[in-house]
């Protein structure tokens, strides 16, 4: 009985040496890898978690101020061309949009910030607005809206008074008066002197005949520049 007792005692010693072998072991292997593998990697993870801070730090104190909107350089507001330049000015380097008539083209500004853009007229109202993009895509307020207005049609002109070809004598038919009349808005001239033209487009013009023959060449011009022209011969004599 106590020979089993002292086997079984001396088996039971041997696995908890064995075990007790093996604890260290996997103790000495389990510091290895930390050493060798977690150090690392928890420095990797350290510097990973800084990067990140540096990162959102730069995003949050970016660019955020939107540039300026475009500014357009002088344009006709009618014109008779079936075409547009439309240019203007804005921040160097930056994105420039312009409407028109729903109709969109963008393109860079370049170094000194100029920027321009060519346009098909529609018949009357063309209607055009911009905005500035920066690098950082902060966009400008979107200017107003601009109007050109397409008109290729000649204005009306009439010269009512006197006859073309009526014959004058006498001195006191040495002064005369030509009565007209044209569109609205338009610019008269009779022989290059301009004739003032009242709201509903009518004209008056005196002046003193030559003796033989007197030419009045009228011409009309309106806000498009449009021209219609006339001629008007009297004649003379005392």
């Amino acid at each position: 009985m106590r020979k089993n007792y002292s086997r079984l005692t001396s088996v039971e010693e041997r696995k908890n040496v064995r075990s007790a072998f093996l604890f260290v072991i996997l103790t000495i292997v389990t510091i290895a890898l930390l050493f060798f593998v977690g150090i690392p990697l928890l420095g990797k993870f350290t510097a990973f978690i800084s990067d990140l801070a540096k990162s959102n730090k730069e995003i949050s104190g970016g660019d955020t101020t939107p540039p300026a909107p475009p500014r357009f350089n002088t344009f006709p507001e009618f014109t008779n061309n079936v075409r547009v330049t439309i240019s203007g000015n804005v921040e160097a380097g930056v994105t420039v949009k312009v409407a028109f008539n729903g109709r969109e083209q963008e393109g860079l500004s370049d170094k000194d910030g100029n920027f321009s853009f060519d346009f098909p007229l529609n018949d009357q109202n063309n209607n055009f607005s911009g905005i500035a993009i920066d690098g950082a895509g902060n966009m400008s307020q979107r200017t107003k809206d601009y109007k050109i207005t397409f008109d290729n049609k000649v204005p009306e002109l009439t010269i009512d008074k006197p006859a073309d070809g009526a014959q004058f004598f006498g001195s006191k038919q040495k002064q005369v008066t030509i009565e007209g009349k044209t569109d609205a808005g338009t610019e008269v001239s009779i022989n290059d002197r301009v004739v003032q033209v009242a709201d509903d487009g009518k004209f008056v013009y005196t002046t003193t005949l030559n003796d033989g023959e007197n030419i009045f060449n009228t011409k009309s011009v309106d806000q498009a520049g449009n021209i219609t022209e006339k001629s008007l011969t009297l004649t003379f004599s005392l």
